[in-house]
C-alpha cells in the first residue's frame, strides 16, 4: 500500500502535466523598468517629485482579487517601477476619496501591520515562479519584509531597504528603494518575476496586479522586463555587534546560578560569491535581541513547535525547505543548533553558511561550531540541502545532515524529494504533489530508521483540498530536524467548499471536514480525529467565525502522566467536542477573539475558553490581553491549566519604540517580562536595551533576570 501510494502521486502528476497541455493558460502581464543614472536617483520621501516618476512608465492595470476576482477596483491605483546600478525603486500612488477613513496605526518598523491600509512589491529575481522577496509599506511608511513562495511565507525574514511615504487631499503615494546588495538575482537573464498589490482593510478589498484564480503567489505573477545593468559592488557585507549584559540567575534548572557580566563582540560576514550566491561566516554569534517566544500548554504526549526567529538562521531560509513538511519528520529544524533542550541560548563559536542559484540549483550548506548541554555531544554541526528547478514550477533535491548535540550518539540522515506543481491546471487552477524519503542513521540502531510519504494539494477558492500520507518509523531520528510522532503510518486530509456572496457585508461562507488518523506500526490507533467545520463566514470589516464538531479517539499504550499529580491510565479514549471561534477585524480600534469549546477528554471533560483583546487607538500605541484555560475534570482529579499574556506596545516615533510582554502560566508556575527599548536610526543601525526576568508564581522569588544593551550595525561594501 505504502508503494502503491507514492506510484498514485507520481502517476496523478504526470496526468495533471498532460491535462493542462492546453491552450487555455492565463496570460501574464508584462511591465518594463525604466533605467535611470544614479544622479537621476529620487529622494525617498514619499512625495514622487523627482523627473524620474514623471518619465516612468504607469501601471494602471489593477484588478480585485476581493472580494470579487478580476473585479473593478474602488479607487484607481498606479505603480512604477526604475531601475539603477543599484537599486530597485518602486513608486505607487494610491487614490483614496475617503482619506478621513484612511487606517494607518503601524509606526513600528517590521511588525505586523494586518489593519492598515498597505502596498507591496514582490520580486521573483529568478523568474522561477516559485520564490520572491516580498517587500511591504503601510501608509505611515513602515516596513515589512518576507520570503514568499508557493507553499510557504518566512514573515520572520528580515533586509535592508527604505521606503516613506506622504498623504495628500486625494490619497497617498509611497515610495520605496530596494538595494540590489539585499537581494540575489540571475545576471544573465533581465526579466524577473514580479506582483504589485494594494490591501485595503477598511473596505475589504484586496487589489493585485497579476493573479490567477485570486492566486497571487509567485505562480501567478507577471514579468518586469529589462531588469538588468546591476552591479553588487565588492559584494562584502560586515554585521557587526556589541553587546554588554547583567545576568543573574538563581534558577538551577535554567542553567549555572550566581550573576555574571559579558561583554560579547559579534562579526558575521558575508560575501556575494556571485550575484545569486552568497558565502557567509559567523563568529561568536549573539542572539540577545532576538523576539522572545510565545509561551505554549502542552496537554498532549507530542512535543510542541516554536517557529525560527534569528536572522542568521533565517536567511535563505526557504532553499532548506524540504518535501513541503512544516513538522512532523523534517529533517531540518535550525532551532536544533544554538538551543538548548529548554530552549536557553547555547553560544556558537563559529560558522558558515551558503546559500543560494547555480544555474538551475538552489543549494544550501550550514555548518556551526557550538557549546553543547553534554560533555562529549557533536558539537560540530552540517546541513547541506540541494534541489533542483525541473519543468516550469517542478523541483526535485537533497538533503543531508550531521551531528547531534544532544546525545553522545553519532547522527546523520540524507533525503530526497520530488514536488509537482502546476498553477494553471484546467487554465486558471492550482495543483500540487510531493514525494519524499529520508533514512536517519543513530549510533546503535540498525533498523526502522526510514520516514517517507507524500502527498497532494488543490488550493483553489471555491473547491479545495489536500491528502497527506506518511510512514515515520519507529527509530527514525532526524537529530537536526524536528519529528514528534515516530513509530506511526498517518493519513492527513481535507476538503473545503466556500461560497461566495453577494451582500455588501459577507463576503463568502465555507464549510470544510477534516480527517487525520496515526496508526502505530506495531499495531493499534494513536490518535484518530474528525473535524467537521459546519459553517464558518468572512466579512468585508475581516470578521471570521466558524462552529465545530470534533470526534477523536487517543490510544495510550502506558500511562500517561497529564500533570504532577494526575495520572491518565493506558487505554482507548473516545471523545466528542464541540466549538466555535469568533473574532473582529483588525482595522478597528478595538478588537476582540474568542474561542470556547467542551467536550470529552481522556475518559473525563475539558471546557476550554480563550478570549484575545487588542486595543489600538492610534498609530502610537497598542495593547493586547490573552488568556487561555483549559477546564479538566477527570475521574483521577480536576485541575484547570492557565496562560495568561499581555503586551503593551508605545512607538514614540518611527525610529524609537518601546516593547513589553508579559506572559504565565500555571504549569511552570512562572512569570516572565520581556521589555526591550529599540532605536533603529535607519535601515542598518539597530540599538536595543532589554531588561528580561522571570518569578516564580508562588513565592514571587525571583529565577532570573537580564539587563542587556546592544549596539548592531551593518556595513556593506
Amino acid at each position: 500500500m505504502r508503494n502503491s501510494f507514492l506510484f498514485v502521486l507520481l502517476t496523478l502528476s504526470g496526468q495533471v502535466q498532460a491535462q493542462t497541455a492546453t491552450p487555455s493558460r492565463v496570460e501574464l502581464p508584462r511591465a518594463s523598468a525604466y533605467k535611470i543614472s544614479a544622479d537621476q536617483a529620487p529622494i525617498i520621501d514619499g512625495q514622487l517629485d523627482e523627473a524620474v516618476w514623471r518619465a516612468a512608465t504607469r501601471i494602471v492595470d489593477f484588478h480585485q482579487t476581493r472580494p470579487d476576482d478580476h473585479g473593478i477596483p474602488t479607487e484607481k491605483t498606479e505603480a512604477q517601477i526604475a531601475i539603477d546600478a543599484k537599486f530597485v525603486y518602486v513608486a505607487f500612488r494610491n487614490y483614496d476619496t475617503e482619506m478621513d477613513k484612511l487606517v494607518a496605526k503601524g509606526l513600528i518598523q517590521g511588525q505586523n501591520f494586518f489593519s492598515d491600509d498597505r502596498v507591496a512589491v514582490n520580486l521573483d529575481t529568478f523568474n522561477d515562479r516559485r520564490n520572491s522577496y516580498f517587500f511591504q509599506v503601510n501608509a505611515n511608511g513602515m516596513r515589512r519584509d518576507s520570503l514568499l513562495g508557493n507553499n510557504y511565507f518566512i514573515d520572520e525574514w528580515d533586509t535592508i531597504w527604505y521606503a516613506a511615504t506622504a498623504k495628500h487631499d486625494w490619497g497617498w503615494t509611497a515610495e520605496m528603494a530596494i538595494p540590489i546588495k539585499s537581494i540575489a538575482f540571475d545576471p544573465g537573464s533581465s526579466t524577473w518575476g514580479m506582483n504589485l498589490t494594494r490591501i485595503s482593510p477598511r473596505r475589504g478589498e484586496e487589489l493585485a496586479w497579476s493573479s490567477i484564480d485570486r492566486n497571487a503567489n509567485p505562480s501567478a505573477f507577471g514579468y518586469l522586463e529589462d531588469a538588468s545593468g546591476f552591479t553588487q559592488g565588492l559584494g562584502l557585507e560586515f554585521v557587526p555587534s556589541v553587546s554588554l549584559s547583567y545576568l543573574d540567575n538563581s534558577d538551577p534548572d535554567n542553567g549555572l546560578t550566581g550573576s555574571d557580566t559579558r561583554f560579547e563582540p559579534s562579526l558575521t560576514t558575508f560575501y556575494n560569491v556571485t550575484p545569486y550566491l552568497t558565502a557567509g561566516v559567523t563568529l561568536n554569534t549573539d542572539f540577545s535581541g532576538t523576539d522572545v517566544d510565545e509561551r505554549q500548554v502542552n496537554l498532549s504526549r507530542f512535543s510542541l513547535f516554536f517557529p525560527e526567529k534569528r536572522e542568521f538562521f533565517l536567511r535563505d531560509a526557504s532553499i532548506f525547505e524540504f518535501g513541503d513538511l512544516e513538522r512532523n519528520a523534517r529533517p531540518f529544524f535550525s532551532r536544533r543548533i544554538g538551543l538548548s533542550s529548554k530552549g536557553a541560548p547555547l553560544d556558537i563559536d563559529a560558522g558558515f553558511k551558503l546559500s543560494g542559484r547555480a544555474g538551475a540549483w538552489n543549494v544550501g550548506a550550514l555548518g556551526i561550531k557550538q557549546k553543547t548541554e553534554l560533555d562529549g555531544a557533536d558539537d560540530a554541526l552540517f546541513v547541506g540541502r540541494a534541489s533542483r528547478n525541473i519543468m516550469e514550477e517542478s523541483e526535485f533535491g537533497f538533503i543531508a545532515t550531521h551531528g547531534d548535540p544532544t546525545s553522545l550518539n553519532g547522527n546523520s540522515l540524507v533525503g530526497t524529494d520530488f514536488t509537482y506543481r502546476n498553477s494553471q491546471v484546467f487554465g486558471d487552477k492550482q495543483f500540487s504533489a510531493t514525494a519524499w524519503y529520508q533514512q536517519s542513521e543513530t549510533d546503535g540502531l540498525v533498523d526502522n530508521q526510514r520516514a517517507y510519504g507524500g502527498g497532494v494539494s488543490y488550493p483553489n477558492y471555491k473547491y479545495s483540498g489536500y491528502l497527506d500520507y506518511r510512514v515515520v518509523e519507529e527509530n527514525f531520528n532526524p537529530a537536526l530536524g524536528f519529528v514528534n510522532r515516530s513509530g506511526v503510518t498517518q493519513v492527513d486530509g481535507q476538503i473545503r467548499y466556500r461560497h461566495r456572496l453577494s451582500g455588501e457585508f459577507w463576503q463568502w461562507l465555507r464549510a470544510r471536514a477534516q480527517y487525520f488518523r496515526s496508526d502505530r506500526i506495531d499495531g493499534g490507533v494513536q490518535t484518530e480525529s474528525i473535524v467537521f467545520n459546519v459553517l464558518e463566514g468572512f466579512s468585508s470589516r475581516n470578521d471570521f467565525f466558524t462552529f465545530w464538531y470534533e470526534q477523536e479517539k487517543e490510544g495510550l499504550i502506558e500511562d500517561f502522566q497529564l500533570t504532577d499529580d494526575i495520572v491518565v491510565p493506558a487505554g482507548l479514549y473516545t471523545s466528542d467536542r464541540v466549538g466555535t471561534f469568533f473574532e473582529t477585524g483588525r482595522a478597528r480600534n478595538f478588537r476582540a477573539e474568542v474561542e470556547i469549546s467542551d467536550g470529552d477528554f481522556l475518559g473525563g471533560s475539558n471546557l476550554r475558553i480563550q478570549p484575545t483583546l487588542e486595543w489600538r487607538p492610534n498609530k502610537h500605541f497598542f495593547a493586547s490581553v490573552s488568556a487561555t484555560e483549559n477546564r479538566i475534570e477527570l475521574p483521577q482529579g480536576r485541575f484547570t491549566s492557565r496562560l495568561y499574556s499581555a503586551r503593551l506596545n508605545y512607538a514614540i516615533n518611527s525610529q524609537w519604540a518601546w516593547l513589553n510582554v508579559i506572559q504565565a502560566d500555571n504549569f511552570s508556575d512562572t512569570v516572565s517580562l520581556n521589555s526591550r527599548l529599540r532605536y533603529q536610526p535607519r535601515a542598518d543601525r539597530e540599538y536595543l536595551l532589554i531588561f528580561d526576568q522571570t518569578r516564580d508564581r508562588v513565592s514571587d522569588d525571583i529565577l532570573n533576570s537580564a539587563v542587556i544593551l546592544k549596539l548592531a550595525f551593518n556595513f556593506r561594501m
